[in-house]
């Protein structure tokens, strides 16, 4: 009779080398598998000891290096003298240092750190910044580390210091896959990139015998933009056009489709051509789309950032000059916007020639900030450059203002004795040197 049972137990299997000799080998999953998986494992242990101290650095203290000198001692006099005791007393003492390390090492292991920062920072206006530390580890907490960050601002002047800013943060405790989280204060002097050298984590716990160091890693960037401070009431006299016909051709441009900013309710007398027909059918009633207001101005704004073949004290006379300069026109941007009074273009001629053209959005100026927060001046001038963006842009100009770190030249003829062509009705020049913003603007502290 026919046996169609299975056997589930292990078998050992024959092969045949190339002699013919056959050859017994161990089927998976038998008793020598589980011998390698048991003989396996120290190792594994050891592996994931080293593995877990790889990143983290260990230091002795003052106190730590007494105590290893003290344990030298009496495993000497032990040696010499022949006393258990003091062997007793040397291998305790080494003990607690082995101890100090290996606790040092756990603590700091697995740590993450993260910051939260504000949208938009500006020079000379505290902001906060949010350091949270997440220890993923299931078992084991961590205690009495202490977080420094540090930033420094990326700039490009070889004349100028690196600016340098720390901070040291103590956290007491921070249980296992738990996250704690610490504000701080920070204050940015100037304008500019600064990147975070990355958070450094250390701790002593839990004798203070040495010192564990997590390395920070690379570090995030960030933009200051520059300081708003106040304008002045004669501002206004800058930008006086009273052509009618330019102003209604922005007003033409203006009520094109998709360019209005903002929906309100339908009254008498308003257009039926201003109707929102898809917003009034899901509002159930007639919403019209709301506009510029026909007696609002558009700004055209060029800065001029030039620098002198200087060094020295008048390398940092201009460094404060193109500050000011910045400075008046992000406030005179963040005016114009925020009181919804017109749109603004402003050309930034620096190293790289830039036009920021018509902005009347937050989110638009805030870009707009963000680059005049890393403008820098440049010793070639671009001037020229920057003239032909804007009339490439907007054709006619009738007023054309100008803010310069240096004294008025002749935008019709260019560096290369070319004639540009004078696409401005009105130009008026604002020499920052010779305190021209004085009667238009005023710094803020």
């Amino acid at each position: 009779m026919q046996n169609n049972s299975i056997d589930s137990r292990p078998r050992k299997s024959v092969s045949a080398n190339s002699s013919g000799t056959p050859i017994a080998t161990i089927a998976p999953g038998g008793w020598a598998a589980s011998l390698s998986q048991i003989l396996k494992w120290p190792l594994r242990v050891l592996r994931s000891i080293s593995n877990s101290s790889e990143r983290v650095t260990t230091r002795m203290t003052r106190e730590g290096l007494q105590v290893a000198f003290m344990a030298s001692f009496v495993l000497l006099g032990a040696v010499l003298r022949d006393v258990n005791l003091l062997i007793i007393l040397a291998g305790t003492l080494l003990g607690i240092l082995l101890v100090q390390w290996r606790v040092c090492s756990r603590t700091l292991y697995g740590l993450n750190s993260r910051r939260r920062l504000p949208r938009s920072i500006h020079a000379r206006k505290p902001f906060d910044i949010e350091l949270s530390i997440t220890n993923p580890k299931r078992g084991l907490g961590s205690w009495l580390v202490l977080a420094h960050d540090r930033m420094i601002l990326l700039s490009k002047e070889d004349a100028s210091v690196p600016v340098f800013q720390g901070i040291a943060l103590l956290f007491t405790s921070i249980p296992p896959n738990a996250t704690r989280s610490q504000k701080y204060r920070c204050l940015a002097q100037r304008r500019g990139r600064y990147q975070f050298l990355g958070t450094e984590l250390t701790t002593r716990f839990p004798m203070g015998l040495m010192r564990g160091i997590l390395p920070p890693r690379s570090g995030d960037t960030f933009i200051v933009q520059p300081a708003i401070g106040r304008l002045l009431p004669e501002w206004k006299d800058l930008f006086d056009v009273r052509n009618l016909s330019n102003r209604q051709r922005r007003t033409r441009s203006l009520s094109d489709e998709g360019e209005f900013f903002g929906l309100r309710s339908y009254r008498s007398g308003d257009s039926p051509r201003a109707i929102h027909w898809r917003s009034s059918a899901k509002r159930n009633e007639l919403v019209v789309k709301q506009f510029q207001q026909e007696d609002s101005q558009e700004y055209v704004i060029l800065l001029d950032l030039h620098r002198p073949k200087t060094v020295g004290k008048i390398m940092d006379t201009t460094i404060n000059l193109e500050d000011l300069a910045i400075e008046f026109v992000a406030t005179l941007v963040s005016h114009i916007v925020g009181s919804n009074s017109g749109v603004i273009t402003v050309a930034i001629s620096d190293s790289k020639p830039e036009i920021a053209d018509r902005i009347r959005s937050r989110s638009q100026s805030s870009h707009l900030l963000d680059r005049l927060a890393i403008a820098t001046s440049n010793k070639d001038s671009q001037t020229w450059d920057t003239l032909r963006l804007i009339e490439r842009e907007h054709g006619r100009v009738p007023k054309l203002v100008v803010v310069s770190t240096r004294p008025r030249v002749d935008l019709t003829i260019s560096t290369t004795n070319e004639k540009n062509v004078v696409f401005w009705n009105h130009l008026t020049w604002l020499n920052v040197g010779a305190g021209d913003l004085q009667s238009y603007f005023a710094r803020g502290e």
